[in-house]
């Protein structure tokens, strides 16, 4: 900006004083203030605290004593066998017994798995021992569990189980696997 000079006229010596503007202010204690505020903001929030579902598992009992078994019928199980690409198979049948053309594809939807869920727990003789038993295959995804486990909690089942197959579940699987998606 320009600044006007003014001239004494009427005076003694000639000199000619130009006045001087306010310096700027200087900005780094503002910039201090602001880091030390964001800091102090961003330790005092609450971040979100991830959703987790609780997976009990029983403890590892070093004394072999005789634990609390029952019989567990047919009727009262069934076995949810998870695949490669999102693939998800059931059957109500003894390992040892089970060959793939027991094995029924559905998926993961409200009208897939949980309405077979739903159908199998109302038909069973006992609805309050009905045992779901979970199988993962290799190739089953983390998602894929975090799906049916989310099942189990919507369809209100609180008595299931995840194991590994057995030689005889994963000769019916791979021969099962071989077919093209939705087909039974």
């Amino acid at each position: 900006m320009a600044e006007i000079q003014e001239k004494d006229s009427g005076g003694k010596g000639g000199k000619v004083r130009s006045k001087k503007g306010g310096g700027k202010p200087d900005m780094t204690p503002m910039v201090d203030l602001g880091f030390l505020l964001i800091t102090f903001f961003m330790f005092t929030t609450t971040f979100s605290k991830p959703n987790m579902m609780k997976l009990n598992m029983p403890e590892k009992d070093d004394d072999k004593k005789e634990q609390e078994t029952s019989e567990i019928k047919e009727s009262n199980t069934i076995s949810i066998v998870m695949g490669e690409d999102d693939r998800i198979f059931w059957y109500q049948k003894g390992v040892s017994d089970v060959t793939a053309a027991d094995l029924k594809e559905t998926d993961y939807s409200a009208t897939g798995i949980r309405a077979d869920i739903n159908a199998k727990k109302l038909a069973a003789l006992d609805s309050s021992k009905f045992t779901i038993i979970i199988k993962p295959t290799d190739k089953a995804t983390f998602k894929n569990t975090v799906d049916i486990l989310d099942e189990m909690e919507i369809t209100g089942n609180r008595l299931y189980a995840i194991v590994d197959l057995q030689p005889q579940e994963i000769a019916a699987y791979e021969e099962k696997i071989k077919t093209p998606k939705g087909g039974n």
